[in-house]
């Protein structure tokens, strides 16, 4: 497979910055990751030194024909959504609007009545931390959908509602860190409630993208953001279908391009001013545990290794996309990885990135 390397943008580069010793840098990981593989194409952006890069490697496929992906080019994020849900939730504390620690139930629409086990409630922070004891997803989600390829599109707030009242939880509320895409998504219903708002998108962009100026990141595509959204595809690069989601949007649900999430980056990590700047810290608070080196924020999980700052990073997947994004708050330095194959290889390929680029702790 012939590899197409020669597409790279500057993104508010300087005269003097070497993007071409970036590339050089980093090309030969992305090569070994694109060798072999059918269809594959990801785009990869840095930021370091106070400056944004962003590289397209490989080609993509979009509604005008097969090109390589740029700065631009839209991916599904996937669960990288659940890092938005929790600043979205941060800054929702912050406005009064919810209580982390109250039975996360006050928050939620009568209709969506979360399940009990004993006599303590489920928080928003064990929604947040993946330790409400919720199950994985919507038990049957897959059988029960009317496109086992795209199982999220059909199920809708009647459903989530009847599910709920039959639901039964498989641990106690923080008995347990238990990933539950159920769960972030639950916690999009009562942000959009307690907000007043009409849905979670509408969240999004009044609360994170207006304020930052993330033009192309969204849970609905419009007619130019379709133009540049690439096709997916399995592991093995054989196409498949996008991802909707009805009601559980906040689970996974956001398309993105690296423009915008190095924008989101560079505020995260304090290089622009910014009035979610005090939520974007209260998400990256570490708010428990899971073994020696890693913690887990609102969502955000939080790597620590003793001999490299530490990691702020989200992952993100869907059956045809991959992504991540890691953040390294003491050297203001970010990777962003998206890709139209979805493989775990993508997670790998951005922690090595950024093991190349980002400076070492002394």
């Amino acid at each position: 497979m012939k590899l197409f390397l020669l597409l790279s943008l500057l993104v508010l580069a300087p005269p003097g910055l070497r993007a071409a010793d970036l590339k050089e840098t980093i090309a030969p990981p992305v090569d070994k990751f694109l060798a072999g593989r059918k269809n594959a194409g990801l785009v990869v952006g840095v930021r370091q030194n106070g400056h944004s890069t962003i590289f397209g490697f490989g080609t993509v496929f979009l509604p005008g024909g097969e090109q390589t992906p740029g700065p631009d080019t839209m991916f599904e994020i996937g669960s990288i959504t659940k890092g938005f849900t929790g600043i979205l939730l941060a800054e929702a504390i912050r406005r009064g609007e919810v209580k982390l620690d109250a039975p996360a139930q006050d928050s939620f629409p009568s209709d969506l009545v979360l399940p009990k086990v004993g006599e303590s409630p489920i928080t928003l922070r064990h929604l947040a931390t993946h330790h409400s004891g919720m199950v994985v997803q919507p038990p049957l989600i897959g059988l029960l959908a009317k496109n086992a390829q795209n199982p999220y599109a059909d199920f809708d707030r009647s459903k989530l509602a009847d599910m709920l009242g039959k639901l039964k939880l498989v641990l106690k509320p923080d008995e347990k860190f238990l990933y539950s895409n159920l769960g972030a998504g639950l916690i999009g219903h009562a942000l959009v409630h307690t907000a007043k708002a009409d849905r979670f998108n509408d969240l999004l962009q009044s609360r994170i993208c207006k304020p930052l100026g993330m033009k192309n990141t969204t849970e609905a595509l419009d007619g130019a953001q379709r133009s540049h959204f690439a096709r997916a595809h399995k592991a093995d690069g054989t196409p498949v279908s996008h991802w909707d989601f009805a009601s559980l949007e906040a689970c996974g649900g956001i398309r993105s391009c690296a423009t915008d999430l190095l924008i989101f980056a560079t505020a995260a990590l304090g290089e622009t001013k910014t009035a979610l700047a005090p939520a974007i810290g209260d998400a990256f608070q570490p708010r428990k545990k899971l073994n020696d080196t890693g913690a887990i924020g609102l969502f955000w999980m939080i790597l620590k290794r003793p001999d490299q700052p530490t990691v702020v990073w989200h992952n993100g997947a869907t059956p045809g996309h991959r992504g991540i994004l890691l953040m390294v708050p003491e050297t203001k330095t970010a990777v962003v990885v998206l890709s139209a194959v979805a493989t775990e290889e993508v997670d790998k390929l951005g922690m090595n990135l950024l093991d190349l680029i980002s400076p070492k702790k002394d």
